[in-house]
């Protein structure tokens, strides 16, 4: 089987990059500053961020990268999930561990880490997303933990993340298949048993991506809009990574929401475990095979 080169180098860097975070103590450290930690050793290595850091406490599950402006720091009984996206000409990796600073998530983290080994076991070639979404769920269950019902894994295509099929974490009810050659990303989300398991959104986050590149009538906000097109395309992006191109934070914001409010760019709410449970997230990236997969960030 054939791989682009592009997604093996970005595989590559993802996992080293990931795996050198597991070295670091991240105690009292800001989140902002792990995240610019994260996206300068992709850099370094000759890729570019597929999307911003992703950097998520206890119950917060997904979507959460801070502004200039958070001093967030982690601390003792913090979960921390990290999300690192890599990209080489927009052929994307992508993984995500759980860091745990409270001894009492040990089992959630370690479950949620079997789970995506085990997932990791049934994937072939037309493999049914059902059976996938199965061997996730029943391996939280032996550990009394609820996987996340309404968050998935994903398929990938050039310079898209969320390129059309989701992957469950639970059993459902359907014939989809993933087929040979596919690349995807396989990302178990686990909660407590005294979680909804489930999540719902929060607030507006600091992440968005462009949809649309049509013409508006303020020049402030063409420029703008080929300013993201030029630098990432459909992917991802966050405002402090436009601080190069403008003076002061509030000022990009504000450009960024009149974008939104002409359905130009779209926003990811941050993601939050419903009832509050601590959440843990393990994923990998992998290519399809006929008889199972090479996990691209293994």
């Amino acid at each position: 089987m054939n791989i682009r080169e592009e997604y093996i180098k970005a595989g590559k860097i993802a996992s080293e990059v990931r795996d050198s975070l597991r070295k670091d103590n991240l105690l009292g450290k800001r989140l902002l500053d792990v995240c610019k930690i994260v996206e300068e050793r992709i850099k370094q290595k000759g890729a570019k961020p597929a999307f911003p850091c992703n950097i998520c406490l206890n119950e917060i599950a997904a979507h959460y990268t801070p502004s200039p402006k958070d001093t967030t720091v982690i601390k003792e009984g913090d979960v921390v999930k990290i999300d690192i996206g890599v990209q080489v000409d927009g052929f994307i990796a992508d993984t995500a561990i759980t860091l745990g600073y409270n001894s009492n998530y040990d089992l959630l983290i370690l479950a949620t880490e079997k789970a995506l080994k085990k997932a990791l076991k049934v994937v072939r070639n037309e493999v049914k997303i059902s059976d996938i979404g199965r061997a996730v769920e029943s391996t939280a269950l032996i550990y009394n933990f609820k996987p996340i019902s309404n968050l998935s894994g994903h398929s990938i295509e050039q310079y898209i993340i969320h390129a059309g099929k989701s992957i469950p974490n639970v059993w459902v009810p359907s014939t989809q298949t993933l087929k040979k050659g596919e690349i995807c990303a396989i990302e178990p989300f686990l909660t407590t048993k005294e979680g909804a398991g489930s999540v719902k959104d929060a607030e507006y986050g600091n992440i968005y991506a462009l949809i649309a590149r049509k013409r508006l009538k303020d020049k402030r906000l063409n420029d703008l809009i080929e300013i993201l097109w030029e630098n990432f395309k459909t992917l991802p992006f966050t405002p402090r990574w436009l601080l190069k191109y403008y003076d002061d934070y509030d000022e990009v914001s504000s450009l960024i929401l009149q974008l939104f409010k002409s359905k130009v760019v779209r926003a990811y709410p941050i993601l939050k475990e419903a009832k509050g449970g601590i959440v843990a997230q393990a994923e990998h990236t992998i290519a399809l095979t006929e008889e199972g997969c090479i996990i691209l960030t293994e």
